[in-house]
């Protein structure tokens, strides 16, 4: 399935909108309960934990490294191409189901040749969207990235 480019924009801002949206509302309650801290689960009853899922950790750790670059207007547009390839890299599983049990060898190592070779893709894409990006950032901007992004895809882009 083909999607377009369009849509896929459309699909991340509503994504992103509604992601603003819960941690805002998280952030800022006015409930009279005591205010949910970043990095602390929420409780939805006395003692229940709510655990981020890998999307929202992704896209909490982008959303403090675009604070910390200053991502300028100008640079927005390539900003959020390179956010929205990482995050499909990086919560992206396996391509199909693993069924080990009815599989052969062979089944076995296509299967790990078409992932390596589906993740090879995803990251060629995501390094052409960085070099973008990377060419607009300022001498203080790239200092930072290269502090931060090798831990990014260290945590988020190695082997799964």
């Amino acid at each position: 399935m083909h999607i377009s480019s369009a849509h896929w924009r459309t699909g991340a801002a509503a994504l992103l909108l509604a992601g603003l949206a819960c941690t805002s509302h998280a952030q800022y309650n006015t409930g009279g309960a005591r205010a949910h801290r970043p990095g602390e689960a929420q409780a939805e009853g006395p003692q229940a934990p709510r655990i981020q899922s890998r999307w929202e950790q992704v896209s909490r750790r982008l959303f403090d490294l675009r604070v910390a670059l200053q991502i300028t207007k100008e640079q927005g547009p390539a900003w959020e191409n390179f956010r929205g390839r990482f995050l499909d890299m990086a919560t992206s599983g396996p391509a199909g189901m693993r069924i080990v049990d009815e599989q052969t060898a062979k089944d076995a190592f296509q299967y790990l040749l078409a992932d390596a070779q589906r993740r090879s893709n995803m990251l060629a894409t995501l390094d052409a969207t960085a070099q973008v990006l990377l060419a607009q950032f300022s001498p203080e901007q790239l200092q930072i990235a290269d502090r931060a992004l090798p831990g990014l895809l260290a945590d988020y882009g190695g082997i799964r």
